[in-house]
């Protein structure tokens, strides 16, 4: 092998090797860039879901809060919860229409809320308070009625939540719109 022909290979030898070192160290730039992009991204992913954590309690209580707040303004619809949670037999049939479209409210509102809970987008806290309430309505007389008679309409995850709600024993702690079921049946027979 003459000189030329060495020398020619030891040059390309080195041009090739530069290349070839240049191409890797572009890859692990792009590598570490992929890194960095997928931090980001995590770092997004996480604050979005915060983020809708928080906008879902938000909507949760505003439902029902609105619904409280609507009941407060309007003491006869109240009057005639306050009879359907006693006996919803013991209404007329514009107030159980009005009973039903309250409770088809108010449980599409704790399925929600429920569903919300399950999917991690309720803290147990939040929803633990909802829980207890939604108990307190399915104790009741009217509203195990009411259950009864609409249950199927929910999905079958809330329909069991509230199945095996009723099976547990009431926290004397809950109270209808504040008030003990006693103080009900006697506040509605003097009206």
């Amino acid at each position: 092998m003459g000189y030329g022909l060495l020398f020619t290979s030891l040059y390309f030898g080195v041009k090739i090797m530069q290349l070839e070192q240049t191409f890797y160290a572009s890859q692990i730039v792009a590598a570490i860039g992929v890194m960095g992009s997928l931090l980001f991204v995590g770092l997004q992913v996480r604050e979005s879901a915060r983020a809708v954590r928080a906008a879902t309690t938000q909507a949760v209580h505003e439902n029902f809060g609105e619904l409280y707040f609507s009941l407060a303004q309007n003491p006869s619809v109240l009057q005639v919860l306050s009879k359907g949670y006693e006996d919803l037999n013991s209404l007329l049939a514009i107030e159980k229409r009005q009973f039903i479209c309250y409770g088809m409210a108010v449980m599409s509102f704790y399925q929600n809320a429920y569903d919300q809970y399950r999917i991690g987008h309720l803290r147990s806290d939040l929803w633990n308070g909802w829980e207890l309430l939604l108990a307190n309505f399915a104790h009741t007389s009217g509203g195990s009625a009411f259950w009864r008679e609409r249950g199927h309409l929910f999905g079958a995850d809330f329909q069991t939540c509230v199945n095996d709600l009723k099976k547990r024993p009431q926290d004397p702690r809950i109270t209808i719109f504040g008030l003990a079921p006693g103080v009900l049946k006697r506040e509605n027979s003097d009206s």
